[in-house]
Order: structure tokens, then sequence, then C-alpha cells
């Protein structure tokens, strides 16, 4: 395991030396939640004594979190096949280790990173704004991004194995995740619409992921929260299975 912690060690700390991926992982869900909130606060209600009401900062400091977690998928791919990188990932291609400790320590790395940005975003939304994270319920809702993170992480790990191009991989994923978070109401709600607009947004696991977040947050209710998450660690397994099922050494070589 030696080999692993040393592998892992260099990965974060390539991550955590690149102030683009400092400012993409944790400056842009935090300043998009604070603009959002800022143009939309006619739209939405005000707080309560109670501090129950959803507000525009606090629908935008959820919403702009996931779609952080989703889009930081880009990072995984990056810390896999960025030019640079792709040359120590040859060292390693050569070198007595088993598959996994190449990839497996992206997939962490990139995770913690990640993690580490989402949760100083989201404290920087609360002191900033005072939004309402659930109280108590915060644990849950930080659960629940990890657990969305680590999706995104691995199936965009196993997506560089099966392109094996960072530029396409990006793209497809920058496109995706845009995309699900618009349907899933992640820019501004889908309810009034109509009919077939909240039919379509319903397609989008944005829209679940949110609803679990909204009821955890403000309704108390955690089964769906706990069913996202699950459904999220399972994807992510399969992700990994799939990577190691198609991961090649001489890609890299």
């Amino acid at each position: 395991m030696y080999e692993f912690r040393q592998i892992l060690k260099t990965d974060l700390k390539n991550l955590y030396t690149n102030p683009m991926w400092w400012i993409g992982a944790m400056g842009l869900p935090l300043l998009l939640a604070l603009i959002m909130g800022f143009i939309t606060q006619g739209a939405y209600g005000t707080n309560t004594p109670s501090g129950t009401g959803v507000t525009s900062y606090n629908y935008y400091a959820i919403t702009m979190l996931i779609f952080g977690a989703l889009n930081n998928s880009t990072i995984a791919a990056n810390s896999f096949m960025e030019g640079r990188i792709m040359k120590a990932n040859m060292r390693l291609c050569n070198a007595p280790i088993p598959n996994s400790f190449i990839f497996l320590p992206k997939i962490i790395a990139s995770l913690l990173f990640g993690t580490l940005c989402h949760t100083l975003a989201a404290s920087a939304i609360f002191f900033i704004t005072g939004v309402n994270f659930g109280g108590g319920n915060a644990i849950f809702l930080w659960l629940l991004l990890l657990a969305v993170y680590f999706f995104a992480v691995c199936f965009s790990v196993m997506l560089c194995c099966i392109l094996k191009k960072e530029e396409t991989v990006n793209m497809i994923l920058s496109t995706a995740v845009s995309l699900l978070c618009l349907l899933g109401g992640a820019f501004f709600p889908m309810k009034g619409l109509g009919r077939i607009v909240e039919v379509i947004s319903n397609i989008s696991p944005v829209t679940w992921i949110s609803t679990a977040a909204f009821q955890a947050v403000y309704d108390n209710r955690l089964i769906l929260l706990g069913l996202v998450c699950a459904g999220m660690l399972a994807l992510a397994g399969l992700c990994i299975a799939l990577t190691t099922k198609l991961f090649n050494r001489e890609d890299y070589l």
C-alpha cells in the first residue's frame, strides 16, 4: 500500500497546487449562488421568523452546489488525462503495480479535493447570506452532495477509459451537466412552465437530487435523500467496476 499512498499524495498535490481548479471547484458555485440569489430576490419568498422560508439565496445555494458537484467531474478527467499528468501515468504504467493503483488514487484525490471545495463554498454562502441549510439536517445535505460528487468523478474516470481524450470527455461532461441542470431546475424552477415541461424535467436526475435536498432541509424528510444517496453510490460502484474492466495500460504508452 506504500505505492498507493505515494501516488495518492502526488495526485492530491497536483490538485491542491492548481489555482484554476480552486476557482472552478469552489469559486464557481459560490459566485453563481450569490449572483443568482441577488438577481432573483423579488421572485422568491422571504424568511419567516423561524427561518423556514425559501428565499432566492436558499434556493440557489442548494441548486448551485448540486451543479458544482456534477460540473466538477471535469476535475477528475483533468487529474487523469491532463498532458503533464499523462507523463506521470506513463511511468506508472511501466511500474509493477496493479491497474487500480493508477486510477483509484485519481478518484479518491478528486473526491477529497471536491469535498473540501464544496464545504468551503457552502460555509462561505452561509456566512455571507445566512441561508438555511436545515440546521441539524445540514449533515445529510453534505452527505448527499458527497454521494453526487463521488458518482460524478467515478463516471468521469470511466468515460476517460472509454474515449481516451481529455478534451472530448470535458466537452461531453460540461454539455451534459449543463443540460441536466437546466432541465432539473437548477437555474430556475420548472414548475409553472406547463405539464410537458414538468414531465421532461422529471427525466433529469438533478430534479430528484434537488428535491431530496429541499425535502431534507425544509420538510425534515430524509427518505428520498437516502434513496438518492444509495442510487448514487450504486452507480459509482458500477462505474468503478467498468473502469477496472476497461482500463488498459497500453493506452498511455
